[in-house]
């Protein structure tokens, strides 16, 4: 199979998810203009990427939502699941650990990493909470993949640092502050903040 692009794999998750919810609807089947319509994007363009995943579909019947859901499944993540540790368990990081779907979505945080002494050795939605100084020897245990920042933001390079000693490729950044990382690891900044005012100013020019 090629090479898949960052940004094709990344639809393929909202397709996953996407056809995950028609499963629990109760849909059997569903074609590139019904996901279109829910997902926001073109037909033509989901059409392009299934095509990535090899001949998948029916032509003018559409596609078998629990069969595409394992397909992009089974080729996005390998049958793997994915591997995560949490950096910072206090408002926004506890809920990061009880947010509900990431099991569905074949993702798990093995642990979480505190520098609170009254936090550490509690569980969260079944997680334990580690002293940040285990945190090396635990990625390495754990085989992980992805660290999450959900820390103070000028507590952010001093664990996005760490992450990178214990040599993950992969940061998802809570924290409001830019990275500085090697050109080789991937980040993904979330900021709520600027998101919501992304928005906001949107709807003002659409509105114009």
């Amino acid at each position: 199979m090629k090479k898949i692009s960052d940004k094709t794999i990344t639809r393929a998750l909202l397709y996953i998810r996407t056809l995950d919810k028609l499963t629990r609807e109760g849909r059997e089947s569903v074609s590139s203009g019904d996901l279109a319509g829910i997902t926001g994007l073109t037909d033509v363009q989901i059409r392009k990427d299934i095509s990535n995943f090899g001949k998948v579909g029916t032509p003018r019947i559409g596609y078998d939502v629990i069969e595409l859901k394992r397909i992009l499944e089974n080729l996005v993540l390998r049958k793997k699941t994915v591997q995560v540790v949490l950096f910072g368990t206090g408002n926004l990081g506890t809920a990061i650990l009880k947010y509900p779907a990431f099991g569905k979505q074949r993702i798990a945080i093995v642990a979480a990493f505190e520098k609170d002494k009254r936090k550490i050795g509690k569980r969260v939605n079944g997680v334990r909470v580690y002293p940040v100084s285990q945190a090396r020897e635990i990625i390495k245990k754990k085989d992980v993949s992805i660290g999450i920042i959900a820390v103070p933001p000028e507590h952010g390079q001093e664990v996005a640092d760490l992450i990178v000693r214990s040599g993950l490729k992969g940061i998802v950044n809570f924290a409001p502050v830019s990275l500085n990382v090697p050109k080789n690891m991937q980040v993904r900044d979330i900021d709520l903040a600027i998101e919501f005012m992304s928005l906001f100013c949107q709807t003002r020019m659409d509105a114009a």
